[in-house]
């Protein structure tokens, strides 16, 4: 699972080292207003990525309890094994296939919609120097391509992650992402035109689609065969993916409500101060969501025939994202403000040094809720995180409204940290109720989670560098409890180790963690 989550890493950190290195290129080959232009229909071709109904990511969790369902079958005679083996790919397949096609029919709807749409976009877009309606319609109808391309890759990445493949479909990914930001500078020097930019992408988006499509086949051959997928029930999966749209579309409202907010009751100029560390530390979620990607279908196909192990699951995730993060507070304490000044100079970083603090406070939380939001996830109750962010919603929304036109940027900054305190608080509470034998870790790891919360906050409140110490203190105490358990434990061990795939007739041993098997069926093959 360290190994997954290590590639997930990989797979993000590369295309952002593209990125800073073409954007500045970019924007002096092409100038500010394309690129403006640019960043937007990058930012249309992520937002219109929500709209695969919430069916890539159910996929893989309905694909994933396959999996570990036919594992339950697969110790029996070889000759009933294979049997056994051939019914659940062709069921699982069953599944995925039609799962794919829909995907791609919402693709080219999609798509269709933003091409009818690109003449009355583009004319509403006005651009400078010399950048023309025409351009922009033609990029336009280039990039409503690449959704039916990207919605497809997202369906056959699914089945991939179901079947922990994250080696290879982080080197497909690597390998997207870094052509989604090189690709425009090869055709620079033969045109500054966004249309030849955005083909460049596209072509990158088609080879990823052509990558993941070998490998998904490779693993699940009866893909390419409809006659064999039978009539499976896809109730589950459309009711899985409804409530995962509804996580998709309130999650991202809660994530950017604070700066619309702020800018309503601020002068814009104030809202950077709140903006700027908000995006840095915002690009820590890349660690707990690297290992969140690698424990969703880990999960997803134990908890049914071996329950206990989402307690050891959370027991190795959750603390080494407390260590982690523990870490990342730390630094924060000692190095924050001298970071900001040095970056963007000492009058910023007097105004935002103690947004930074307080942001950093609820990034922690934020993070150590990554853990018991995945595993309630992978068992198959999305509705819960669903309504549980319904219910935060308009709570969140009050709350910030009154602290930010009060206090400014301070003010949503306590609004948006108390909310991730609040959440991470109640997934630890639901989760044992949805997943028996994780109460005693949940209980532990929400009690740490609250002294380090206590540690910075007394800080906070002290100030100086009496409070810096206060604040060290704690965290150092909660830290020594966090490294004790994870020795103990070696945790950390079992989760660097490969992880093994039940074999018929003869079963290999799985990791042992409390002398019990953390996992016994998932693997990441070669």
């Amino acid at each position: 699972m360290l190994r997954n989550t290590l590639w997930n890493l990989l797979g993000e950190g590369l295309p952002m080292a593209a990125a800073l290195l073409s954007i500045p290129w970019l924007i002096s080959a092409v100038g500010m207003e394309r690129f403006g232009a640019l960043t937007l229909i990058w930012a249309l071709l992520g937002y219109l990525g929500v709209l695969d109904l919430g069916l890539g990511r159910s996929l893989v969790q309905v694909v994933a309890d396959r999996i570990g369902h036919g594992a339950e079958h697969a110790n029996g005679p070889a000759n009933a094994a294979a049997d056994n083996s051939a019914n659940s790919s062709a069921n699982t397949a069953g599944i995925a296939g039609p799962a794919i096609a829909l995907m791609g029919a919402i693709g080219l709807l999609t798509g269709g919609v933003v091409a009818l749409g690109a003449g009355l976009l583009a004319d509403r877009f006005q651009l400078e120097t010399g950048t023309s309606p025409e351009e922009i319609r033609n990029s336009l109808l280039v990039a409503a391509a690449i959704v039916p391309i990207a919605l497809v890759s997202a369906g056959l990445r699914g089945v991939l992650e179901a079947h922990q493949r994250f080696r290879p479909i982080s080197l497909v990914r690597m390998t997207v992402g870094v052509l989604n930001y090189l690709s425009p500078l090869c055709v620079l020097p033969f045109s500054q035109s966004l249309v030849p930019v955005i083909a460049a992408i596209a072509v990158g988006r088609f080879i990823g689609l052509v990558g993941y499509g070998i490998l998904a086949v490779r693993q699940l051959p009866d893909l390419l065969r409809p006659g064999r997928w039978g009539r499976p029930s896809l109730r589950g999966l459309f009711t899985m993916s409804a409530w995962m749209m509804l996580n998709n579309l309130v999650g991202p409202a809660m994530l950017y409500a604070d700066r619309f907010i702020l800018l309503s009751l601020v002068p814009a100029a104030m809202v950077a101060f709140y903006t700027t560390p908000f995006e840095l530390l915002s690009r820590l979620m890349v660690i707990p969501g690297a290992l969140s990607l690698a424990l969703f279908p880990l999960a997803s196909s134990l908890f049914r025939r071996d329950p206990p192990a989402l307690g050891r699951i959370l027991d190795a995730g959750g603390h080494l994202t407390l260590a982690v993060f523990l870490a990342m507070q730390a630094a924060t304490i000692v190095g924050g403000e001298t970071a900001l000044e040095l970056w963007l100079g000492p009058a910023f970083a007097a105004n935002s040094a103690s947004v930074l603090s307080i942001l950093m406070l609820g990034v922690f939380f934020n993070a150590t809720a990554y853990v018991p939001n995945t595993l309630i996830q992978s068992v198959g109750r999305v509705d819960v995180t669903a309504r549980l962010q319904m219910a935060e919603l308009p709570v969140y929304l009050g709350v910030l409204w009154l602290l930010a036109e009060r206090y400014g940027a301070v003010g949503a900054a306590v609004a948006w940290s108390l909310r991730t305190a609040v959440d991470c608080g109640l997934l630890l509470v639901l989760l044992p109720r949805l997943a028996p034998g994780t109460g005693a870790v949940a209980l532990t790891i929400g009690l740490r989670a609250l002294l380090a919360g206590a540690a910075g906050l007394a800080g906070l409140l002290v100030g100086g560098p009496v409070g810096a110490a206060i604040s060290l203190t704690g965290l150092l105490a909660v830290g020594l409890g966090v490294a004790g358990r994870l020795l103990r434990t070696r945790s950390w061990e079992k989760l660097a180790a490969p992880l093994r795939k039940t074999r018929p007739a003869a079963a290999l041993p799985a990791p042992i963690m409390d002398g019990r098997a953390i996992d016994g069926a998932a693997t990441d093959r070669p």
